[in-house]
């Protein structure tokens, strides 16, 4: 059932080709206006210093220890920027995902007026639901505290180094694992407050809770194939932008053009974990 929900998400999100268009085009342009600050920051400050020629090529670290204890305001104002810049990120895409939502479950080809109407009429209900999902992500999040615990109590404040080498292992995997349950219960709760139109957003967040947790196998199982196409994706990326590196127009050009590719891909992603999502729900349901 689970490979079936990700064959049913990948046909469906192929035949709803326009709407991967526009979240790529709004996650470009959101990126675009974003990093115009931070352009011009590091803009004036190369004007200043010979490392400017290295921007073409791989990172110099020499230029960045140089830009951090060169330009004193530079760290303020880019860490403000980064957390402005992720809220509102993560706003525009909450927003998105009302619209999507809306033509998979109505099963209808993407139309603008169906897309960005069912975008406004969900944003509010999304905003509540994760609002009232804050105390599930605080929980799970602090699962990993309980090895931190049982290291404490079994091996006291002092182990050795090897049992403190995996043990920070397995906090990092707790750590992802409380990641992905969290995302994989807003996720399902979201779909069944369009599904059922739910206004009651306490309530969407139960039943997502209680539908993510008795179907808990297929629902992690499917959040887990996800993840690893997108691990997969990011190594078969790195390489690759890592020899596109150097102070070149043209290379430059190849791995502007080989970014946006990726980006693209990952959206396509977005859209088939909805409608996968989607699919399996409907079908344990």
């Amino acid at each position: 059932m689970v490979f079936k929900s990700i064959q049913s998400g990948v046909a469906q999100m192929w035949a709803q080709k326009r709407m991967v268009i526009v979240f790529y085009l709004i996650n470009f342009l959101f990126a675009l206006v974003m990093m115009l600050p931070l352009r011009s920051s590091i803009n004036y400050y190369i004007g200043h210093s010979l490392m400017g020629a290295e921007l073409g090529g791989r990172i110099n670290m020499d230029f960045v220890f140089e830009l951090i204890f060169g330009e004193g305001s530079f760290i303020s104002s880019a860490v403000l920027l980064l957390l402005v810049a992720s809220g509102l990120y993560w706003l525009c895409n909450l927003f998105l995902s009302g619209g999507a939502f809306e033509v998979l479950v109505k099963g209808e080809k993407y139309t603008p007026q169906q897309f960005w109407g069912g975008a406004a009429r969900y944003f509010g209900r999304f905003l509540r639901l994760f609002l009232w999902s804050i105390p599930v992500l605080i929980i799970l999040f602090c699962l990993q505290f309980i090895v931190s615990g049982l290291e404490k109590l079994i091996w006291g404040d002092d182990p050795s180094q090897s049992v403190t080498y995996w043990l920070h292992w397995l906090k990092l995997i707790v750590r992802y694992f409380g990641i992905i349950v969290y995302l994989l219960v807003f996720d399902y709760a979201r779909i069944i407050t369009v599904v059922q139109d739910e206004r009651r957003t306490r309530k969407s967040l139960l039943r997502g809770i209680a539908f993510a947790f008795k179907n808990f196998g297929r629902t992690f199982c499917f959040a887990i194939l996800l993840f690893a196409i997108g691990a997969l994706i990011l190594i078969v990326y790195n390489p690759i932008a890592d020899l596109l590196a150097a102070p070149n127009a043209v290379i430059v050009l190849l791995l502007f053009l080989f970014q946006q590719l990726y980006m693209f891909v990952r959206m396509m992603l977005r859209v088939t974990s909805f409608a996968g999502q989607l699919t399996l729900y409907k079908a344990l349901v």
